[in-house]
C-alpha cells in the first residue's frame, strides 16, 4: 500500500510540473507575440555635474551638485511621445525640468503639452551637459530661464533653406501653480534659420507677465560653426510696461575652439573665451516698499579649458573656467570665480 502511495504522489508530482511547464511555455509565447517593439522602448537618461569653486577676492571655496538629472523618454505610437526630466539637486532641491506629451501627425509638425522651457534663447535650450562654460550668461540666468506649463506648437522643414518655427503659450505661474485659472498668459515666438551651411539665425519674441505688467523680449541670434571654431552671439532688447523702467539690453558672445586628440583616453581638448554683459535689469516684480528691484548693470569675461574624455554617444569630461566680473563705477563687486567641474552623461 504505502509503494502505491509513493507512486501517486510521484505521478501527482510530475504532472504539475509539466502542467507549471507547460504554463511557463505558453506564458513564455504570450510574452513575445505582445513584446514591446525595439521603437517604443523607454530610454533613460542621466546627468550629474559635480564643481568646486574659489572666490580669490574672498579667499573663500565650496563643492556643488550641480546638476543630478534622471529622466525617460520614448514613444508609444508613431505620432506619440513623452519624457520625464528632473533634476534631484538643482539650487539644493528637487526641480522639475521637462514632463510633457508629444504628438507628431505628420513629418516636420509637433504639438507638445506640458511642463518644459520656453522655447526663446539657445543658450537656454541647451542640457548642462552641453555647455560651452560652466554658468551661462547673464542674458540667460537673469532674464530668459523661463519653464513653465503649456503648450508649443513647432513646425520644421529641411529643404533648400532648413527652418525651424515654434509658437508657445504658458500659464506664466510656475509648476506648482498649475491648476489655477489664469487670466493673462505667456506667449512666445521663435524662428531659426539655417542660411547657408554651418551658419544659423534665430530670431525670437516673447511676452512675459511677472505680476502687475508685461514685459516684452526681442532677440536675435547668430550661430557660425568653421571646422572646429564654434561662434556664437546672442542680443537681446527688453521693454516693460511700466512708465518708470527704462529698457533693458543683454548680450554675449563667445569663440569655442575644438581640438580632436583622437587617442584612447582623450577625445578632445576645447579652448573658450566669453564676454557677456547686462544693462541695468528688473524682473517685473516689486519689494516690500512697492518698489521695482533693478538690478545694476554687470559685465564678465570668462575664459575655458574643456578635457573631453569621450563625447559620444555616452559624455565624460573635465572643465576649468575662470570667471572675471565687473559692474558699475563705485558699485562693489567680489564675486570673481574659478571653477572646476566634473560632467558625466550617460544616454
Amino acid at each position: 500500500m504505502k509503494k502505491l502511495y509513493t507512486f501517486l504522489l510521484l505521478i501527482c508530482a510530475f504532472s504539475a510540473l509539466f502542467a507549471q511547464n507547460a504554463d511557463t511555455a505558453e506564458v513564455a509565447r504570450e510574452s513575445r507575440r505582445h513584446r514591446i517593439p525595439e521603437a517604443y522602448r523607454p530610454k533613460f537618461t542621466a546627468t550629474v555635474l559635480g564643481r568646486y569653486e574659489y572666490n580669490p577676492q574672498i579667499n573663500k571655496h565650496h563643492f556643488e551638485l550641480r546638476h543630478t538629472r534622471i529622466g525617460v523618454s520614448g514613444s508609444v505610437h508613431p505620432m506619440f511621445s513623452y519624457m520625464a526630466l528632473v533634476d534631484l539637486t538643482y539650487g539644493g532641491q528637487f526641480s522639475p525640468v521637462a514632463i510633457f506629451a508629444q504628438f507628431k501627425p505628420v513629418k516636420g509638425l509637433s504639438f507638445l503639452i506640458g511642463y518644459d522651457k520656453m522655447p526663446f534663447s539657445s543658450e537656454n535650450l541647451l542640457s548642462p551637459y552641453q555647455y560651452y562654460f560652466s554658468d551661462k550668461s547673464f542674458l540667460t540666468q537673469k532674464i530668459t530661464a523661463w519653464s513653465d506649463v503649456g503648450a508649443v506648437v513647432a513646425y520644421k522643414w529641411d529643404k533648400v533653406i532648413p527652418f525651424e518655427i515654434k509658437a508657445g503659450i504658458f500659464n506664466g505661474v510656475g509648476f506648482g501653480r498649475q491648476m489655477e485659472f489664469q487670466e493673462h498668459l505667456n506667449y512666445v515666438a521663435r524662428g531659426t534659420f539655417e542660411l547657408f551651411k554651418n551658419f544659423k539665425l534665430t530670431l525670437d519674441y516673447a511676452g512675459v507677465r511677472p505680476e502687475a505688467f508685461r514685459m516684452h523680449h526681442y532677440e536675435v541670434e547668430l550661430a557660425y560653426d568653421i571646422a572646429n571654431l564654434h561662434l556664437e552671439a546672442e542680443y537681446l532688447y527688453k521693454t516693460y510696461k511700466e512708465p518708470s523702467l527704462r529698457p533693458t539690453h543683454a548680450l554675449y558672445g563667445f569663440a569655442y575652439y575644438k581640438i580632436n586628440v583622437g587617442k584612447k583616453m582623450l577625445d578632445n581638448i576645447a579652448i573658450g573665451a566669453r564676454y557677456d554683459a547686462i544693462s541695468a535689469n528688473s524682473r517685473g516684480k516689486a519689494d516690500a516698499d512697492g518698489n521695482y528691484v533693478v538690478e545694476p548693470l554687470r559685465q564678465r569675461l570668462t575664459a575655458g579649458l574643456t578635457f573631453i574624455f569621450v563625447e559620444k554617444p555616452l559624455r565624460a569630461g573635465i572643465r576649468l573656467n575662470y570667471e572675471k566680473n565687473f559692474v558699475h563705477k563705485g558699485v562693489e563687486c567680489k564675486e570673481d570665480r574659478i571653477i572646476l567641474e566634473f560632467i558625466t552623461h550617460f544616454q
